[in-house]
């Protein structure tokens, strides 16, 4: 947007700074399982697709605790029945 918030006051553009969200982001999917803890939930996909997309292309860093979260969502039953129905998801080749 052109300029650059001072930090302190980072919590007043409404979520602070990227790195703070995903270390937020690390911190809670690394303690359980899915957000909700034990449970899966709705929550789990938009957010695991999020993870998924931005790891795949790079634009989020492959931290241990956001690969594991996605290879965990990634063999649910249901994930893998529809890849054995529609095919895998994969990005595309690089352009490189």
């Amino acid at each position: 947007m052109g300029f650059t918030v001072p930090p302190d006051r980072e919590r007043m553009v409404g979520y602070g700074t990227f790195a703070a969200v995903l270390n937020t982001l690390e911190s809670v999917i690394a303690r359980a399982p899915y957000l909700a803890g034990d449970a899966f939930t709705a929550a789990d996909l938009y957010v695991g697709s999020q993870l998924g997309f931005g790891l795949a292309f790079g634009m989020i860093e492959k931290r241990p605790a956001f690969v594991e979260y996605v290879g965990r969502l990634s063999a649910r039953p249901a994930r893998v029945r529809a890849e054995q129905l529609d095919g895998p998801m994969t990005p595309p080749p690089s352009q490189h």
